[in-house]
Order: structure tokens, then C-alpha cells, then sequence
């Protein structure tokens, strides 16, 4: 799989970057030049989520929780960087997510939409949402395995429930830490882009904070149910166990005497 993948429609070039080199940074910026204060942390991670601008450039920095995965123990970092007639994305490792919008119509779509003067801005935004979208499609996942699991407790197997739980609740409470990190981000997000591209993005960015508020409130009742869950699991786990001492107790009542 190639580290650098390129895909351009009409004045927009898209550039996808795989975990990249310091090689792969000198292309990067031959093909695109950028503010020497945006580009110091491309070829590695960074702890923390983030806006940035300069004259003409946008730059987020966003982690993205991971939940059916298990041979990753982090979030996926993405870094988006979008000029004029570039968006430049930065990652550590293949995300489904993205290379399925690169074969999206919505790709071209929101550049036929955009004003004549389109940015690399739009597809940023574009590609935002779309990421936004895929992690609606996470909670369904985590909503479905949490059906699953109360149905499993109506069908005496509260012990094996208790691990069932615990594991859904550590993706769910990760999923919910990662996506709150995203706040300060958003919040700088119209601001940076009114400043590196002028008006004509607001309307944009309004419907991805939307759709964020709308996963967080969503991440809230995937918690709550959790909770809920957890708790009656409990009071039939401990109903079933206060049952078997009561027979034990009755069996030594009988016995002891006996004996």
C-alpha cells in the first residue's frame, strides 16, 4: 500500500498520508508548502487534540476512538491540514472509514456545491462528517452487543454477564473520553477557518458540531443503559446467591444434628 495517496478532482489535490517518513514530508511540502510552525509534528503522534491556522491554512488534530479493533490499544490519530487547493491528511494506520469516503461520491458532491471557489477546507469539513457518520455507526455496534447481553442475563448467566459488561463498558467509557477530547477543537474550529479562508464555512462546520453533540448525547445513553444494565445484573446475581445459602443453610440446619 502505498504511504502517499493522491486524489484530486478539479483544483482540489487530496494527499493521504500513511504513517509518514521524513521523506515522505519533503513530498509532502514540494507539492504543498507549509508555515513552518504546522508542520513540526507530522511524522509522529502528538498527546493531545487541537486547532491551529496560519494565513490561507487550516490544521486539527483529532483522535478517533476505536471499538471493534483489538490488536490496537490507542485512538486513531488523524491531523488534517487544508489550504486553498489542498487537504493534506495525516495518519498512523489504515482507517476504514477513510479510505471509504475516498471512494465516495460525497467527494466530489460537496466540491459541486461548494461555491466556484472551493477550498481544501470543504473537503475537509466533508471528510469530518463522514468520520462523524462511521462513529454514529460505532455506538450502533456497541447498542447491539449491549441488546445481546441483556438478553443473556434473562437466561441464567448473570456470572458470565458480569465480564460481558466490563468489557462493553471499557470501549464504551474510552469511546466517550476520546470524542469529549474533540470539544476544544470545535469550538476553535469556525474561528481558524474564518481567519486562514474567510466567511462561507460556518453553515459547514455547524452541521459537524451538530452531528458531535449528537454522538456525545448518544455516547451519554450508551453509558446510562450500561449502568442500569449492570445494576440488575447485580440484584440477580446477588438474589441467586442469597437462594443457594438459604438451601445450604437448610441442608446444615438438617444435617448437623444428624451428625
Amino acid at each position: 500500500m502505498k504511504m502517499i495517496q493522491r486524489f484530486s478532482h478539479e483544483n482540489i489535490v487530496w494527499l493521504d498520508v500513511i504513517h509518514p517518513t521524513n521523506k515522505d514530508l519533503r513530498t509532502i511540502l514540494k507539492a504543498c508548502p507549509l508555515p513552518t510552525e504546522l508542520v513540526g509534528d507530522l511524522t509522529s503522534m502528538t498527546p493531545r487534540t487541537e486547532t491551529k491556522h496560519a494565513k490561507n491554512v487550516l490544521k486539527i488534530t483529532l483522535d478517533f476512538p476505536v471499538v471493534k479493533r483489538t490488536d490496537i490499544k490507542h485512538p486513531h490519530e488523524i491531523k488534517f491540514i487544508a489550504t486553498k487547493s489542498h487537504l493534506i491528511t495525516i495518519r498512523f494506520e489504515d482507517i476504514n472509514a477513510v479510505h471509504s469516503f475516498s471512494k465516495q461520491l460525497e467527494v466530489v458532491n460537496i466540491l459541486k456545491h461548494a461555491s466556484k471557489k472551493a477550498t481544501g477546507a470543504h473537503l475537509l469539513l466533508a471528510l469530518l462528517q463522514y468520520l462523524y457518520n462511521a462513529l454514529d455507526e460505532k455506538i450502533d455496534y456497541l447498542e447491539s452487543r449491549i441488546q445481546e447481553t441483556e438478553e443473556n442475563i434473562f437466561q441464567d448467566n448473570e456470572k458470565e454477564m458480569l465480564f460481558a459488561i466490563s468489557n462493553i463498558s471499557r470501549r464504551a467509557v474510552s469511546f466517550k473520553h476520546v470524542l469529549e477530547s474533540h470539544e476544544s477543537a470545535l469550538t476553535d474550529l469556525d474561528t481558524a477557518a474564518t481567519s486562514a479562508f474567510g466567511r462561507g464555512y460556518t453553515h459547514q462546520i455547524e452541521a459537524v458540531v451538530s452531528t458531535y453533540e449528537h454522538l456525545v448525547r448518544r455516547a451519554d445513553r450508551v453509558r446510562s443503559v450500561l449502568e442500569d444494565l449492570r445494576d440488575t445484573n447485580n440484584a440477580l446475581l446477588s438474589t441467586k446467591q442469597n437462594e443457594v445459602m438459604k438451601i445450604l443453610t437448610i441442608m446444615a440446619f438438617i444435617t448437623f444434628p444428624l451428625t
